[in-house]
């Protein structure tokens, strides 16, 4: 078999000479006014330009009298920009060559490419699916390459300007939309007024031409709207504008069901690598890319599982290993769990369990449904030398509620507390969707709503679908997930990690300023593992941080001696390191004589990979594939999603040096085994999975009572 990857080698020959400017600004925010400025640059003396390390990159040579009169002409916000001066001593590095590729040589071929994903556009009464690729710079093998990669997205039918006619203009803040023709989107956050009012300031503003012409034929009453992008602030006309559809409004604003979208978001293997490559394909044509990466010609830089010594193990009661031969609920009732919470030593001390049945039959008392789920839960908790009882309220030992809301989830969570149960478990109609487009659960409002109550008041929680009740497997995750909520441990890594004592995975959660551009970082938050893959506590630091970086103050209050002095600690960031954060923690390692190994675990944008047995069988490769870009960057298949026909997220993996790639891919690898309560292994690693749903509800002022624990509530 072999394994292809969505990223190709840059051909040398199509690299021309390629200089760079420093630019000199009033302002201190350089990069916006560079990602400006190249538009400006093209439009005046041609050639391709980019912005790319904090300087500008060109294969056009300027004479400085010729860039001093472009200065002058220059208007706001561009006329902050007091200097733009040749960088003589700068060589082009390879990430530099192929950023130049990229954004560069191969932007010239925007409408070609754009025209081959046309055809992929899916229409469905006001909505719409659409297609949009994207192309990045690598660098593999310190030699230039580009990936590229296709999304979908789902925008209305109309544009913002007509969708917004017969509504209050302030409906539209909060809105997020693309722009046309551009791969760029944002939050309307202002009405800005009438294009009549501002046409000239637009026009002075423009740095394209389409876009000109379209501010000069707009009527006198087009909105004008400013978006907002974690970047700034951008004024557009509302024509330019289409409304983006979240997926929580699909059937509730354009009675769409979700499932039929969610099938047509999902590309097969074989139809998303066709698709690929007629976009490669016009880089080929123009001799500016080559054939991609595969493991044919180039097999030393494709991994698998074998590559990085990783083995599916979980060690369970007894001190056995579980390899996978059975299920896992099967092996643990012969074995029994790895360990039991001292709250529940034995059978004679059962957990005890609060009910929120929102099931409409059960509410009229016409279904079997939950005394035959509750049966079956109780007899696969006794397999395994566990007890539960129900939290009896009055003389009710349910909370039943007619319709799923708010108010109803509150009032039943606040009566069931008083019998100070060790869990509350929710019974939802329907079932649970997967969303194949995200690799990850589909869960609505009521699921959150839930959660956020049952967290506020420190009470562990599980959701539970009607169509679940029967399906064994599900049942088996279930009778998991309760067990390690109570504070149990069902199973460990089957061999402990021999590179590290302990594991840390780092989220920060994020929000957009309401008034000011950029982001504001609400929380901070470590997830603490041992060696053997044991949850060992959670720490929560809600101090606002500004910015995008982690204060050093914050890090190392994250990080106490009396638990990581003389350790050897692996950190899963999730996300990029930013700013200093990395010089933070190493000066943090040094002060308690511990050895910190960073692995930055990045989710978005990442290249597939497929496994080719015919040029007609292109299928998706197993969990552990990957494609080593160098010694210390990989693209990894960490999990696969359950339906045959859907393709892996890949992850992509850095780390530095002396941990090496193969063991970051390692240790990335074994955390996917421990989420309890799963029905899949989780794409992410135990250290960082579910990280953007504790971020919302760590923004929204929910969080446990104890900023510092050793349950994981966020099961």
């Amino acid at each position: 078999m072999t394994t292809y990857v969505d990223v190709f080698p840059v051909t040398p020959e199509a690299l021309p000479k390629l200089f760079a400017y420093k630019i000199e600004v009033m302002s201190n925010d350089v990069s916006e006014i560079g990602g400006k400025l190249v538009y400006r640059l093209q439009s005046e003396f041609g050639g391709n330009w980019i912005w790319c390390g904090s300087q500008i990159v060109t294969d056009k040579e300027v004479q400085k009298e010729k860039i001093k009169a472009f200065l002058e002409k220059l208007s706001e916000p561009l006329n902050n920009v007091t200097g733009i001066t040749p960088n003589s001593e700068w060589k082009p590095s390879p990430l530099d060559l192929s950023e130049f590729a990229a954004r560069g040589l191969l932007a010239n071929y925007k409408k070609e490419m754009r025209k081959a994903l046309e055809s992929e556009t899916k229409t469905f009464s006001k909505i719409q699916i659409k297609r949009k690729y994207d192309l990045r710079g690598r660098v593999v093998g310190n030699k230039p390459a580009v990936s590229i990669t296709i999304s979908s997205y789902i925008l209305h039918t109309q544009s913002l300007s007509e969708f917004a006619k017969g509504k209050d203009e302030q409906e539209l803040i909060g809105m997020m939309v693309a722009v046309d023709g551009k791969d760029f989107k944002g939050t309307v956050s202002k009405i800005v007024g009438k294009i009549q009012e501002c046409r000239k300031q637009l026009l002075d503003k423009s740095s394209d031409e389409e876009t000109r012409n379209r501010i000069r034929q707009a009527p006198d009453d087009e909105l004008t709207v400013n978006i907002r992008t974690r970047k700034g602030e951008y004024t557009y006309i509302a024509s330019m504008l289409r409304p983006i559809v979240r997926m929580g409004d699909l059937d509730k604003k354009f009675g769409v069901k979700p499932v039929e979208i969610y099938k047509h978001l999902q590309l097969a293997p074989s139809h998303r690598y066709k698709l690929i490559r007629k976009i490669a394909k016009i880089g080929q044509d123009t001799k500016i890319l080559e054939e991609s990466f595969n493991s044919q010609s180039q097999k030393a830089i494709f991994l698998d599982s074998g590559s990085v010594n990783f083995r599916s193990q979980l060690r369970i009661g007894k001190n056995q290993i579980y390899s996978g031969d059975q299920s896992i609920y099967k092996s643990l009732t012969k074995h029994g769990l790895f360990s039991r919470s001292s709250k529940f030593p034995d059978e004679t001390i059962p957990i005890k369990i609060g009910i929120v049945n929102a099931l409409p039959n059960d509410y009229e008392g016409q279904s079997n449904n939950t005394y035959d789920f509750l049966k079956e839960l109780k007899e696969r908790m006794k397999k395994l030398h566990f007890s539960i009882e129900s939290v009896r309220v009055g003389d009710q030992r349910q909370q039943k509620i007619r319709e799923i809301s708010w108010e109803n989830l509150e009032k039943s969570v606040l009566n069931l507390k008083q019998g100070n149960p060790d869990i509350i478990l929710a019974l939802f109609p329907g079932k649970a969707q997967y969303n194949e487009w995200q690799d990850d659960d589909i869960e609505n409002d009521n699921y959150h709503d839930f959660k956020c109550l049952t967290m506020q008041h420190d009470l562990p929680s599980q959701v539970i679908y009607e169509d679940t009740f029967s399906n064994q497997y599900a049942m088996d995750n279930i009778v998991l997930g309760i067990l390690a909520k109570t504070g149990n441990v069902p199973f460990v890594l089957g061999e402990s990690l021999p590179y590290a004592d302990i594991v840390v995975g780092i989220d920060v959660a994020r929000r957009i300023k309401q008034k000011l551009p950029g982001t504001v970082n609400a929380v901070a938050m470590t997830r603490v593992y041992g060696g053997n893959g044991q949850f060992i506590q959670y720490t929560i630091n809600n101090l606002p941080i500004e910015g995008e970086e982690i204060p050093s103050n914050i890090l190392r209050s994250l990080f106490p001696s009396e638990k990581f002095k003389k350790k050897t600690v692996v950190i899963h960031r999730d996300g990029p390191f930013r700013g200093n954060e990395k010089l933070a923690l190493k000066k943090r390692a040094n002060e308690i004589e511990a050895m910190f190994y960073l692995v930055e675990v990045i989710k978005s944008e990442v290249p597939r990979l497929y496994q080719m047995t015919t040029e007609s069988n292109i299928d998706r490769p197993p969990k552990g594939s990957a494609f080593k870009l160098s010694d210390t960057e990989a693209f990894l298949v960490s999990s696969l999603p359950p339906f045959k026909g859907s393709m892996p997220h890949p992850l992509h993996i850095r780390t530095e040096p002396p941990f090496t790639i193969e063991r970051a891919i390692h240790s990335v690898l074994s955390l996917t085994l421990l989420h309890y309560g799963s029905v899949r292994e989780p794409r992410l690693p135990v250290t960082i999975h579910y990280s953007d749903k504790i971020g919302e509800f760590l923004l929204r002022g929910i969080n446990p009572k104890t900023l510092e624990g050793n349950i994981p509530f966020w099961l």
